[in-house]
């Protein structure tokens, strides 16, 4: 109850006081606009009518005159003689000059009207105001102390005697002294306490209004007591102790004065704090534009007139308005109400008052040369060039009040002058730009350096949020349209609140406070809402001003067109995007496909194909583009579209190698191009090989069973006819006729064991200890045994052993069996023409490759099929088993490697061999 006592009580005194000098103002008020209608002669009232002591000149009444009727009747005060002179235009007076009786007619006195009081009357009243608005919104030490500055001074404005000299014009002077001498002390008080207490107030606010107290005190004896204290009641001295104390107020007035402007050009000077010194400033500010108008006109009074004459109304009405700013500025300070534009409001009214002087100097230049160039009698030339200076002078009012406080915008923020130009003409460089980053980053650069912000940052809308264009430590990833507050997008700016509940959660706006952001500036194109524009204050913790936040809403608007083609483009790239992304899904599904696909029109050229399609035809991918299939894939007829299931062709190619290919077509599905084929190609080649190999490999299983049982039936019986056809020879005579054909018998029946040797090397199929071995010395070893015979028939060899060594896991005795096998049959192919046997030892990290080629006659086409099957050879006729191929494509096939032959009649044999190869240990390496 007392907290609410004490916080209501400043506001009842207020509106008391503020109550009673309305009433006691409004008598006073009433008295003096009574005074304007003079009476034209000074009169003092006697027994039975007024007497008068003074006239003005040409009045009809002289001094000594006695007026005993006006109008047929004797005023009993002052106020109704005035009303009653003023009620008619001629009044009718029976007056008593020089002892006669006589009428007198007296016509209406003037009319004198104060209109300097009646301003200072109508500041006087708004200071009141504004002194209880502030007092209202500010109930702290400042605004009651500012209350009471107000207070004073419209006592001091408003109450004024008008020399009657009764008990209520006692009062009214009283008073107006008591405002007159407490007014400097209290101001001195106010900057002393505002906006922070000077170290040592308190001691100094103890002998600020100890003078005044003085004052006041010799005040009230001089006005209700005679002079009793200061001259003892004597009315001789009293007249010099009123002048005394009237110097004294001078004094007292001129003191205390200057003593505000020292604190307050000390606190300007000294204040740290940047919302302090922006207060100060303010409260200086108005005191400027107030007080220095009025205290230049009377100094210029005081100079250029006799003390007694007053100055034109005109001009000492233009001096006293500016009084109204003065409390306006204080208020203002007090309630921080755009402490940040003092310097927009210092700049634009020095470029209106530079404008203004200008204009009237220039103006009473030009009459002042027009009355003296030309003669009255050219009336109208002269009216005519009056008018048109005035008009030139009107229309270049504007372009010089631009240029003046454009000069002076270049003073105020010197070095940054150039760079807040250039916001200006940065809105056309963002409309130019296409890459959503760079514009924002350009944007927020050219900001904060411009304007000196600490910081700024950008959301723009990405579907029902707004995200930041740059992300920072505590700023919120994410932010909802209505974040701030609710009418944010129907103005130019809003200040970002801490404000919460108590107990409530952290809201999105404080927690972009908290990140150090202080203005949103929403970003809305055509209604749309694109984003919005956050900044800092200024370095230095100084908020921005209404200009400042002029200049980034209109370069917001043009950026904010920007930014949405940005997006536009942003989005219709990402959707590009996303179209090439399918379309590289989808082209790599087609690519990375085994089946060879390529898309056919109307006559069968190939339009696109994939990379297994053009390794099938053997040709770079650009290279089947346009071809005809035909000349690509000799395979005719294509089947139908509707053809049920895939066909299988097949077709040789020019080295003989013949392809087994599946082929099936579609038909185009996008309905614009109904009349494309899609052609799916699967190579059947390898999957045919491995059949005829596994075909191979049973019929190898099944020869050898059988060789096995033919082998140990035959094996007998071969025996028993070699022995005895050895034993007959020894007992045939080498003459006898009879010893060539047992010679004869014996060695067919060494063929014949030979040949089931073979059969049962075939046969048995078995898988010896098998270690690491290099084929390097395999083969070395392979090519030195077979030297001679070599040389012996004539033939060159061919052998670059490798540098590098290549070991497979396997039987060397079974491997050298394989080379020189390959070997005989190269040298036998070679006998009869003679040529050249090449061998070479290759491979990679996984495979070793063995080729050994000869020049020979070829074999026919039609026989590779059968060449590793058992019993087949070209040499039958020379003794030749036809179990050679088969016993070494079995061994390689039993080293998990394979064997191939490629041979051309005319041009020669290659026989091929790959084995998995295996690595030297680290060991075996060092």
């Amino acid at each position: 109850m007392s907290k609410t006592i004490r916080k209501l009580a400043p506001i009842v005194v207020g509106l008391l006081l503020a109550a009673l000098l309305i009433g006691v103002g409004g008598l006073s008020f009433n008295r003096k606009v009574s005074s304007f209608r003079t009476l034209g002669f000074d009169a003092k009232l006697f027994e039975t009518g007024w007497q008068v002591t003074a006239a003005e000149a040409g009045s009809p009444l002289l001094p000594g005159d006695r007026i005993y009727l006006v109008n047929g009747s004797t005023p009993s005060d002052l106020d109704e003689l005035r009303r009653d002179l003023h009620s008619r235009p001629t009044n009718a007076l029976l007056i008593e000059r020089n002892g006669i009786p006589g009428e007198l007619e007296l016509p209406r006195p003037p009319l004198r009207i104060d209109f300097s009081y009646l301003i200072l009357a109508l500041i006087g009243a708004l200071y009141l105001l504004i002194g209880l608005y502030t007092l209202l919104r500010n109930r702290q030490r400042p605004g009651i102390l500012f209350y009471a500055w107000c207070f004073v001074s419209a006592i001091f404005f408003l109450l004024s005697p008008v020399g009657v000299y009764d008990a209520f014009d006692r009062l009214i002077y009283g008073l107006d002294q008591f405002a007159r001498v407490l007014l400097p002390p209290l101001t001195v008080h106010f900057f002393l306490s505002f906006p922070g207490n000077v170290r040592r107030a308190r001691l100094w606010v103890s002998f600020v209004y100890l003078p005044a107290a003085v004052l006041l005190t010799l005040h009230a004896d001089t006005i209700f007591a005679s002079g009793r204290i200061l001259v003892g009641g004597s009315e001789a001295g009293l007249g010099r102790a009123i002048w005394l104390l009237q110097r004294a107020d001078q004094y007292h007035v001129i003191l205390f004065s200057l003593l505000a402007a020292g604190i307050l050009g000390y606190r300007m000077l000294h204040e740290e704090r940047w919302q302090e010194r922006r207060q100060v400033q303010w409260v200086a500010l108005g005191m400027a534009v107030g007080y220095l108008p009025f205290l230049g006109f009377l100094l210029l009074q005081q100079i250029s007139a006799p003390r007694a004459s007053r100055g034109p109304l005109w001009m000492e009405a233009l001096a006293v308005l500016p009084l109204a700013l003065v409390p306006l500025a204080f208020a203002g300070s007090i309630l921080r109400y755009k402490l940040w534009d003092i310097d927009v409001v210092v700049r634009d009214t020095i470029s209106y008052t530079v404008t203004a002087l200008l204009a009237v100097v220039g103006f009473s230049l030009v009459n002042l040369g027009v009355s003296r160039g030309l003669p009255a009698e050219l009336g109208l030339a002269r009216n005519l060039v009056s008018f048109s200076a005035g008009l030139m002078i009107a229309a270049m009012v504007s372009p010089v009040r631009r240029q003046v406080s454009s000069s002076l915008e270049r003073f105020q923020y010197r070095g940054a002058f150039l760079r807040r130009r250039a916001l200006k003409e940065l809105a056309g460089r963002l409309l130019q730009e296409r890459d959503l980053e760079r514009l924002c980053h350009e944007l927020l650069d050219n900001l904060e350096d411009a304007l000196g912000l600490e910081k700024a940052n950008l959301y723009l809308s990405h579907g029902d949020y707004l995200v930041p264009a740059h992300q920072e430590g505590t700023l919120p990833s994410k932010l909802s349209f209505e974040a701030f507050e609710e009418d944010l997008w129907q103005r130019d700016v809003a200040s970002v609140s801490s404000f919460s509940l108590p107990l409530s959660d952290e809201t999105e706006a404080q927690r972009v406070f908290l990140s150090g952001y202080r203005y949103a500036f929403p970003l809305m194109v055509r209604g749309n809402r694109v984003g919005v524009a956050l900044t800092s204050y200024r370095h230095g913790n100084r908020p921005l001003s209404s200009e400042d936040q002029d200049l980034i809403r209109s370069l917001l608007n043009q950026a904010s067109l920007a930014i949405e083609n940005a997006q536009l483009l942003s989005q219709l790239q990402q959707q590009l995007g996303e179209v090439q992304r399918l379309k590289s899904y989808s082209d790599g599904i087609i690519e990375s496909s085994p089946a060879a696909t390529a898309v056919l029109d109307v006559d069968d050229h190939v339009l696109s194909a994939n990379l297994a399609f053009s390794s099938l035809v053997n040709r770079p991918p650009k290279a089947v583009l346009g071809r005809p299939l035909i000349e690509l894939l000799p395979v005719s007829p294509l089947p139908e579209p509707d053809h049920r299931g895939p066909m299988e062709v097949s077709y040789c190619e020019l080295d003989g190698t013949e392809r087994y290919l599946s082929l099936s077509i579609a038909r185009f599905q996008l309905s614009s191009r109904r009349d494309l084929r899609v052609l799916v190609v699967h190579d059947l080649s390898e999957r045919m090989a491995m059949e005829q190999a596994l075909q191979r490999q049973d019929r190898l299983a099944a020869l050898g069973m059988l060789a096995a049982g033919v082998a140990h039936e035959v094996n007998t019986p071969i025996t028993g006819i070699s022995s005895y056809a050895q034993m007959l020879l020894a007992d045939t005579p080498e003459d006898d006729p009879r010893h060539g054909i047992l010679r004869k018998v014996e060695a067919q029946t060494f063929r014949a064991a030979r040949i089931v040797n073979n059969l049962l090397e075939f046969a048995r199929n078995r898988r010896g200890e098998y270690r690491t071995v290099s084929l390097n010395s395999v083969l070395t070893d392979s090519l030195d045994l077979l030297k001679e015979r070599f040389t012996k028939s004539g033939l060159r060899v061919t052998w670059e052993p490798p540098e590098e060594t290549f070991a497979v896991e396997g039987s060397e005795g079974e491997l050298q069996q394989v080379f020189t096998n390959l070997l005989l049959n190269a040298r036998d192919a070679l006998a009869a023409a003679g040529g050249e046997v090449t061998v070479r030892l290759g491979g990679c990290s996984s495979k070793v490759q063995v080729v050994i080629e000869d020049t020979g006659p070829g074999i026919p086409q039609e026989r590779l099929e059968t060449i590793f099957q058992p019993f087949f050879s070209t040499k039958l006729s020379q003794g030749g088993t036809g179990l050679g191929l088969s016993i070494s494509y079995d061994i390689v096939r039993r080293h998990q490697g394979d064997m191939s032959v490629w041979s051309r009649q005319g041009v020669g044999t290659r026989f091929t061999i790959e084995l998995p190869r295996v690595l030297p240990s680290p060991q075996q390496t060092a």
